[in-house]
């Protein structure tokens, strides 16, 4: 792709990531704007762009890519402020936004006006205190969700193939449960670590997780590996009701995790036996065990 002028709306972690990424593949960033004028400014330090703002209508006029990445909450007012306030080429310019949730019907005041769009959902955790060069580090070789019109998605691909990702291309009508997917592989797996830290808390330490990363990393990766079925382990798969009936027993005075086990051993067991890893016999006496 032949260098761009790139504006960027939405200064936080993920449009800053994006934009020095760019930046350092010989893209011009002519623009930054942001809620924040001190993270439009950050941001705009680290790519080299002079013109920084909270006004959408600063988004400079030159832009042939503009990235929208704002909460999706946001989203849809500004697309709508920047389509209508910014002087821009529309028939020359190339617009995407980054929310896993929102499809690209969101920038139809850009299509209405001549602009391609897409949106580009990069599949990574954006957490709060990584240093931009750590998060960069983090970006190397991921896959992002791509979702639009033919047009759309064509240039949602050189714009994967330019930050050298893997593209994964997400149907219109599966966004919500691609979103899913991604929240359920990040956010509620770090909540289940949470689980994790508060029943080793009193045994394991100031740090207990640096006991249980390697279990946990080495799960994930024999389930990319060889499939989420074959990997699966445990009291479940051997048909373990004893164990479970135990781990039931433990928590029978913190009734938040017992809902939390007893709603995951559930899926485990319909998982299993869709695997055919466990008999329908013993899925009967597992959840048996579940139910008292």
């Amino acid at each position: 792709m032949k260098p761009l002028n790139v504006s960027l709306v939405g200064a936080g972690h993920v449009g800053t990531t994006l934009a020095v990424m760019l930046h350092r593949r010989s893209h011009a960033i002519v623009s930054v704007v942001s809620r924040s004028l001190e993270s439009a400014r950050r941001c705009a330090r680290l790519v080299d762009c002079r013109k920084s703002s909270t006004d959408l209508g600063m988004i400079a006029p030159e832009t042939e890519l503009l990235i929208l990445a704002v909460p999706d909450e946001e989203l849809e007012a500004v697309a709508a402020g920047a389509a209508e306030r910014a002087g821009l080429n529309f028939q020359r310019l190339a617009v995407f936004h980054t929310s896993g949730f929102q499809t690209s019907d969101l920038l139809a005041p850009f299509a209405r006006r001549g602009s391609v769009v897409c949106s580009i959902h990069p599949i990574q955790t954006f957490a709060t205190g990584v240093p931009v060069e750590e998060q960069v580090g983090m970006m190397k070789g991921i896959s992002y969700g791509i979702e639009g019109s033919e047009e759309g998605g064509k240039l949602g691909e050189r714009v994967v193939e330019e930050l050298e990702g893997t593209i994964l291309v997400v149907p219109k009508e599966e966004k919500i449960s691609y979103h899913l997917a991604c929240v359920l592989a990040s956010n509620f797996t770090v909540a289940l670590l949470g689980a994790v830290e508060e029943l080793a808390a009193p045994y394991a330490g100031e740090v207990p997780l640096r006991h249980f990363r390697a279990l946990g990393e080495s799960s994930i990766a024999n389930a990319a590996r060889l499939s989420s079925s074959k990997a699966l382990t445990g009291p479940i798969v051997r048909g373990s009701t004893a164990t479970v009936e135990a781990h039931l027993g433990s928590l029978r005075n913190r009734t938040n995790l017992q809902a939390l086990y007893s709603s995951l051993a559930l899926w485990t067991i319909e998982f299993a036996l869709r695997g055919k890893r466990i008999t329908p016999e013993q899925a009967h006496d597992l959840k048996k065990a579940l139910s008292r």
